[in-house]
């Protein structure tokens, strides 16, 4: 019962903030929609801090109540005034011209590509493969979760969403590794080694996302801004090079760093490496669908770095999923 409340109350909550602020009076120099505006927007804000129901669907009731009250919300008294003017087809234009960019579409295939890693088992399988080579010592464990040929940094130019990438393809893999030490979430067993890989887990999603331009979504969001307030471009491999040195001393140091700051208890085994082995021996040959899914890959990958000059190279890799 008392979580049925509370749910109430964060229901309420957005609706109270966006009253109030209706009810204040418009601030000197601001237009009135605009004031309004700012409070289905605030009220949106406060609904997904709150989460009384999914983000998206509160994103979207935002988006509806903009449109129904375009007249309040998005379009002066002069605008209005004109006999020409259409309020409800430009309100709904307004509505639909989010799904018209192409960094919407980029974060769409993105979590379908990383749905196919999971699928296909290709991110299972390269995960694996690292950790068999390099999983003998927790230091390299630690370096082959983070640096050049490690899980995260092979998949971040493919995979636009750090969440999807590390939630459906890295973390299922680590989370198998610190119970073969006998190391347990919310245990003092933690330190053993567990806290230190998800550790290196969170590192290598942050230095994967900010490396590619591809690696988070947020990153080709900060480009189209750049593009239409500055009108510069800057391609893929332009970001990638003016991140490089930054990057590569990160890579160097970051699980160093963090073995001699938080140095777990294991600092050596075999059994983790036994391990991985055994799961690529059943995983078996690569599948036909492994294959695809690296065909596509490799053409993606081409599309970004190469084809800004002769094709939409955000759109048309999206479309290849």
């Amino acid at each position: 019962m008392s979580l049925a409340k509370d749910n109430i109350w964060k229901l309420l909550a957005p609706l109270v903030v966006m009253g109030v602020m209706f009810l204040i009076p418009v601030p000197d120099g601001m237009p009135p929609q605009a004031w309004h505006y700012f409070a289905v927007f605030v009220a949106m804000i406060v609904g997904m801090i709150l989460e009384p129901i999914p983000a998206t669907a509160i994103s979207f009731i935002a988006v509806t109540i903009c449109v129904i009250g375009s007249n309040y919300l998005l379009f002066d008294a002069k605008e209005l005034a004109d006999p020409a003017f259409n309020a409800q087809k430009q309100a709904l234009k307004w509505g639909l011209a989010g799904f018209s960019s192409t960094t919407v579409w980029l974060v769409f295939g993105a979590f379908i590509f990383a749905l196919g890693y999971e699928v296909s088992g290709l991110g299972r399988r390269i995960a694996l493969f690292l950790v068999k080579f390099m999983g003998k010592r927790t230091l390299t464990l630690g370096y082959a979760i983070v640096i050049d040929k490690c899980i995260d940094i092979l998949l971040a130019p493919f995979t636009p969403s750090n969440t999807a990438r590390t939630g459906g393809t890295v973390f299922p893999v680590i989370k198998n590794l610190p119970p073969l030490f006998k190391s347990f979430p919310n245990d003092p067993s933690a330190r053993r080694i567990g806290g230190y890989l998800m550790w290196m887990m969170v590192i290598s999603t942050s230095l994967s996302s900010s490396m590619f331009v591809t690696g988070a979504a947020p990153n080709v969001l900060g480009l189209e801004f750049v593009s239409k307030i500055a009108g510069i471009q800057i391609s893929w491999l332009q970001w990638f090079l003016c991140f490089l040195p930054v990057g590569v001393i990160l890579l160097i140091i970051a699980p160093w760093l963090s073995y001699v700051l938080y140095k777990p208890e294991i600092t050596h085994s075999e059994e983790v490496a036994t391990w991985a082995g055994d799961e690529l021996k059943t995983m078996g040959a690569l599948t036909r669908r492994e294959w695809t899914l690296i065909g596509l890959v490799l053409l993606s990958l081409g599309l970004w770095v190469f084809g800004s000059e002769v094709i939409n190279a955000t759109v048309a890799p999206a479309l290849l999923r």
